[in-house]
């Protein structure tokens, strides 16, 4: 939080840049994430109500406070004073009982958090109480000891008068604005490059101070990615063969328990497999061993009632036994070419290898055995049908036709058809955009506990899109998906944590989630490791892990990186930028030394280096028949 103030219309010595200062770093400090309040020429009743106020709202929330003033203030026997618009002073003791001393705007934030505050003032002008009667009054502002865990910023040196510049803006907030926004700068770095811009500016006539008693390291803005939208448009080739892997252990399993009538082992199966290809067929086999309750109710006129309503979704066909024997063909033979392609054809089960080598590598047969259980009636084959149109595994890629066989799935309560067709109808793929039904099949999706339906609907909390911004809300959807060990829901609630969105900041936690989705081939998560080992924010710094996370997220097929270390090498640390040399030299991509620089060498070895990802993920998928 930021209370921003510019006084500048005094009655006499006016100040010019005051307002427009103030509206500059307000701007600025919004840009960042900061909840800003501005005052502008203020009285004295008004400034010290708004330092109150302050006060009370960092103590209510805990937030890092920052405290921005331009104007006029002097020094009256070491002591600095904020002169307000009102303040009428012919004798040096009038100034503590007609003006708001620092010392009480530092109490309110010390007292209002135990964490981090800052405070800015450019408040050093040509100071006309100086001629004002009686003894004390000094020329521009005393030193002062900042508080534990306060830095504390002057826009000159004690006892200096600071320049209003011949621009809108002085020179000292000028330069402090542009700096503000600055991606992964700690805050004393942007302080010492404003003194540089400001001490070259005014060619040595004006250098900026600082005292800082800061005992937590902070980032105007942190190098913290964006959150990730969705899985289905941005799909990770590595992830996808991990999917692969998880899928054909799953089929072995199955392949020993289908014909078994044991309520407790088929239960174990989908404990162990809660969102696999077989899970419905397990959940309906318990449901006709268990005698389980048919609900029946008549479809309505509108296929989408089930969803504006409360109505259950319609009773299953009857008779599934040979969609299901369909299914399970189509899923054998999908995956047998599956692992021919990971070197585990032998894995995949003795009973698939007598299926015909034709079939393995045709995924035209594929694509007709599940639109065959599909219109029987099986909502597993639905849903996989959809899948199919919706990649353009086997079939040209008809979005339309994805949303339509999404649908029915969803009308007869599939979760994850629900979740993917919320997906569809927030971006307008398919079908029209439309966030609110969006929301309602994203929430469907999420009561019944489908991970993908928890995490999309946790990222429309967290952005405020189609929903009010509910930040408390988006962490726990996001918590319940990465329980399940979803990458995206793991790498959005990690940023949450280091933004301390909806809660407080927990690094330790976030490099925790991070890592996991790493380990599941997040291409973003391993970058924005890098981030955070290359700054040791969360963890201790380490240049080597740093340089291994970012080639590993090139590798992985994300260009963010490429262009974080082409384009923004200023954002990372020499040492990091030797070790990315040095890993690109061991892949045989780069002969230079490792000096830290990107020269025309490195950013070579970095182009062959995303042209091997790119070759990686433009390869053929073992679903489209490889």
């Amino acid at each position: 939080m930021a209370l921003v103030v510019g006084n500048g219309a005094y009655p006499t010595a006016a100040l010019t840049n005051p307002r427009a200062d103030a509206e500059l770093i307000a701007a600025a400090l919004s840009s960042v994430g900061f909840k800003v309040t501005t005052v502008l020429d203020a009285r004295l009743d008004t400034l010290r109500g708004a330092v109150v106020e302050f006060g009370r709202q960092l103590r209510a929330s805990g937030s890092i406070g920052l405290f921005y003033y331009a104007g006029h203030g002097v020094q009256v026997d070491g002591e600095n004073f904020l002169i307000p618009v009102d303040a009428d002073i012919s004798d040096a003791s009038e100034v503590a009982l007609t003006s708001l001393a620092l010392s009480e705007v530092l109490r309110a934030m010390e007292h209002g958090n135990e964490g981090l505050n800052i405070a800015i003032l450019d408040a050093c002008r040509n100071n006309p109480f100086l001629k004002v009667t009686g003894r004390g009054i000094a020329m521009g502002l005393a030193p002062v000891q900042a508080p534990s865990g306060t830095l504390i910023a002057f826009a000159t040196g004690p006892g200096q008068v600071a320049l209003d510049g011949a621009g809108r803006n002085s020179p000292y907030t000028a330069a402090l604005a542009e700096e503000v926004p600055s991606a992964g700068v700690p805050v004393e770095e942007v302080f010492r490059r404003t003194r540089r811009k400001v001490l070259d500016q005014s060619h040595g006539r004006q250098t900026p101070w600082e005292h800082s008693s800061l005992t937590a390291e902070f980032f105007f803005r942190p190098k913290v990615a964006e959150p990730e939208a969705s899985a289905r448009l941005a799909e990770r080739p590595k992830a996808q063969a991990a999917e692969e892997l998880a899928r054909l252990a799953e089929l072995s399993d199955w392949l020993a328990i289908r014909s078994s009538t044991d309520k407790a082992e088929l239960r174990r199966h989908l404990q162990r497999y809660p969102d696999g290809v077989f899970a419905e067929l397990v959940q309906m086999k318990l449901a006709r061993i268990g005698a389980a309750e048919k609900v029946a109710a008549a479809e309505a006129e509108d296929p989408w009632a089930w969803l504006t309503s409360d109505s259950p979704p319609p009773a299953l066909p009857t008779g599934l036994g040979d969609a299901e024997k369909i299914y399970e063909k189509a899923v054998k033979i999908e995956l047998a070419a599956a692992s021919l392609v990971a070197g585990h054809a032998g894995k995949a089960g003795a009973s698939s290898s007598a299926t015909a080598a034709p079939e393995r590598r045709d995924p035209k047969v594929v694509v007709d055995l599940y639109r065959r259980a599909a219109d029987m009636g099986l909502p597993a084959a639905m849903f996989r049908l959809a899948q199919v149109y919706d990649k353009g595994q086997g079939v040209t890629r008809d979005l339309g036709e994805a949303a339509r066989w999404y649908g029915k799935a969803a009308r007869f309560g599939h979760a994850g058809a629900m979740a993917a067709l919320g997906v569809m109808n927030e971006f307008g793929d398919g079908t029209k955009q439309d966030l609110a039904m969006a929301v309602k099949l994203y929430r469907r999706a999420a009561d019944a506990g489908d991970p993908q339906g928890l995490t999309s609907l946790a990222f429309l909390y967290q952005t405020g899109k189609g929903v009010s911004r509910d930040w408390p809300e988006a962490r726990k959807l996001y918590n319940q998906a990465a329980d399940k060990a979803v990458p995206r829901a793991m790498f959005n609630l990690a940023l949450m944590l280091i933004r301390g969105q909806g809660g407080k900041v927990d690094l330790k936690q976030a490099v925790h989630l991070l890592k996991g989705a790493s380990e599941s081939g997040h291409a973003g998560a391993m970058r924005e490791l890098a981030f955070l080992y290359d700054e040791g924010r969360g963890v201790a710094k380490a240049p080597k892990l740093a340089a291994e996370m970012l080639i590993a997220s090139y590798r992985a097929g994300n260009k963010d990186p490429w262009l974080d270390v082409r384009r923004r090498p200023d954002v990372w640390s020499f040492a990091t930028k030797r070790e990315i040399q040095r890993q690109l030299a061991s892949s045989g991509l780069y002969s230079g030394r490792a000096h830290g620089l990107i020269n025309a060498a490195t950013r070579q070895a970095l182009d062959k280096l995303v042209g091997a990802a790119e070759q990686v993920a433009s390869g053929d998928h073992p679903e489209q028949g490889d």
